[in-house]
């Protein structure tokens, strides 16, 4: 008589499974699953499986020079995952260390999570949405590099897929303080090139040089403080040399014979 109600009771048992899953979490996935090397978590930690990588699932509206700033971009999840069930979805802008980098602003469909604005999630899966759009506010001057990662499941259990988006930053001039006096950075010109010598106690810098109308004309990363020759030449006329040391920006303008 017992070993009779065996699959009944199997039954309920996986139906409290479902559904205590779904309580634990009603309003989108739990914190700290974007499978971002930082988090180290995705949503196999629930659906089950083994994630696979996706591309193109994180799209935005910011251009190919990169964000700015302080200013708002639209971001675009979608969760293609064929197959029966709900969609769902997490995402958050980070560095490779896991540092939150920039602000999300929840749309329709999605909500932020832990009382922040490092993580937003679905608000509410649903088997027809598979697509949001939120926003995101770009990081301070100087943070350069944002990936994107985001997790997308369907079903429980069911299949999950790993994308990510990066961008980088788009240097300007425009604003920073004039370093002209600074002994952190030297730079010079003669015979159409430019030398720059570092000594801002950075284990990496970027080098990027301007015209006066704001148009880069190269950029390079080097391994520190030391004298650098740049790799080009330039026009006589006058240049600015902006120059990114850890979390330091410096500014100087010269000129080219």
């Amino acid at each position: 008589m017992k070993i009779k109600h065996l699959p009944w009771i199997l039954s309920s048992a996986g139906i409290l499974l479902f559904s205590s899953f779904a309580l634990m979490y009603p309003g989108g996935a739990p914190v700290s699953v974007s499978g971002s090397p930082g988090d180290g978590a995705n949503c196999t930690q629930c659906h089950g499986g083994t994630a696979t990588t996706t591309a193109g699932l994180i799209t935005s509206n910011i251009p190919v020079t990169g964000y700015v700033a302080g200013q708002t971009y639209q971001i675009t999840a979608t969760n293609n995952i064929a197959g029966s069930g709900k969609y769902g979805f997490e995402v958050s802008p980070q560095n490779a260390a896991g540092t939150q980098l920039g602000k999300l602003v929840a749309g329709t469909g999605s909500v932020l999570l832990a009382g922040g604005t490092k993580y937003i999630t679905h608000s509410s899966a649903s088997s027809s949405t598979k697509t949001w759009t939120f926003s995101w506010i770009a990081p301070a001057a100087g943070s350069g590099q944002v990936t994107f990662y985001g997790a997308m499941a369907r079903n429980y259990p069911g299949v999950v897929t790993l994308s990510s988006l990066v961008v980088k930053e788009a240097l300007t001039t425009t604003g920073l303080p004039d370093n002209q006096a600074s002994t952190n950075v030297l730079a010079s010109g003669s015979n159409g090139l430019i030398t720059v010598v570092l000594n801002t106690n950075a284990s990496k810098a970027k080098i990027t040089v301007f015209d006066l109308s704001g148009r880069q004309l190269l950029t390079t990363s080097v391994s520190g403080d030391g004298s650098y020759q740049l790799d080009q030449t330039f026009k006589t006329g006058v240049y600015i040399i902006l120059v990114q040391a850890d979390k330091s920006v410096f500014k100087k303008k010269i000129i080219v014979s």
